[in-house]
């Protein structure tokens, strides 16, 4: 009997027969919060299903038009590598009203290989610190934002702007703990990033964080592809802070953990500008 064969990023004429169930719509709402995901990265929210089972129905939703597989993947990745994963607008009708988000779900088609890149580096950390605290009686991950530039200072004449590539509060007990992320694939120069960890320095000492955003302090976490760039990082930071070594930055490496070993976010894989030696994330 005759196979159809179903190509990897063109939609098939005759798409294969399916009906939406509660696995489709959970993973339809993560591409919303994430933008884009690996097959990897969604199956590890998933982790009562078998990856089969997630990769048969991420075939479906993608022929059936409810999720993008980008293309630019077909040069940035090996063929080995997990299929990439962005909500299409018919996915996006499913999930939210929002025009906004059937309006995101269309740009993620336009975006470069860099982005992507660095968008999965992202969502690899915030699944990873989702699952951690998934089961913590003590610590909740209350927001996660992707915020852009939302704000800017003046240092030596020049203009910084304030731009981390996301926002997000932990609750821990009665308080608040609020974190500005960082994803650096060392694609930037260590000049721009010391002029980066200027802007953050000099906009705490202004309290630019309570005008703008209400809280009343923070920390600046920065995730590194090596423990290489996360020192060298670090170093830069405590030039930034006026030879200070500020614990405002904390640095780890990517390779610190994993979706197979969530927990590993919490533990003492972090340094500070300050030094100390390793840190707990939430000590």
């Amino acid at each position: 009997m005759f196979k159809h064969r179903f190509k990897k990023f063109e939609r098939s004429k005759n798409p294969p027969g399916f009906r939406i169930v509660q696995t489709d719509l959970k993973i339809l709402k993560l591409l919303a919060e994430c933008r884009f995901l690996d097959a990897r990265q969604i199956a590890a929210a998933f982790p009562t299903q078998t990856e089969r089972n997630i990769r048969r129905r991420l075939h479906f939703l993608f022929h059936n038009g409810y999720v993008e597989r980008p293309d630019q993947q077909r040069v940035a990745f090996k063929p080995s590598d997990f299929l990439v994963y962005s909500l299409a607008k018919k996915g996006a009708g499913l999930v939210s009203k929002s025009v906004d988000l059937a309006a995101e779900a269309k740009r993620s088609k336009e975006v470069g290989v860099s982005f992507l890149r660095h968008s999965l580096m992202m969502s690899d950390f915030r699944l990873a610190l989702g699952e951690a605290l998934k089961n913590n009686n003590k610590f909740k991950l209350l927001v996660w934002k992707e915020l852009g530039a939302i704000d800017a200072v003046i240092c030596e004449g020049d203009r910084l702007p304030i731009a981390p590539d996301a926002f997000f509060a932990i609750e821990d007990d009665d308080c608040y703990r609020y974190f500005f992320l960082e994803a650096d694939r060392s694609t930037m120069t260590l000049e721009r990033m010391l002029n980066k960890f200027k802007g953050y320095w000099n906009w705490r000492a202004e309290e630019g964080h309570k005008q703008k955003l209400g809280i009343s302090s923070f920390r600046v976490l920065t995730i590194c592809p090596s423990d290489e760039r996360a020192e060298n990082l670090r170093h830069i930071a405590a030039e930034a802070s006026g030879g200070n070594a500020s614990d405002l930055f904390w640095f780890a490496s990517e390779k610190s953990y994993n979706l197979k070993n969530p927990e590993n976010i919490l533990t003492p894989i972090w340094r500070s500008a300050k030094g100390r030696g390793f840190r707990q994330l939430l000590e």
